[in-house]
């Protein structure tokens, strides 16, 4: 009775491939590259920035 159940069940599962999901791949590209840029940008706005004649 099981390994009936458990063949129905795989049965209705299918091939157990998406098909059509380059949408959600190009937004996690996307919030990815955004995410990248976002840090590039906090790092350049917190950089050491040098004193023009403290050191003279």
């Amino acid at each position: 009775m099981t390994s009936l159940t458990s063949l129905m069940l795989l049965a209705q599962v299918g091939s157990g491939r998406l098909q059509g999901g380059w949408g959600y791949v190009g937004a996690c590209y996307g919030i990815s590259v955004a995410a990248f840029v976002l840090y590039s940008v906090s790092l350049w706005a917190r950089r050491p920035r040098a004193a023009a004649a403290s050191k003279e």
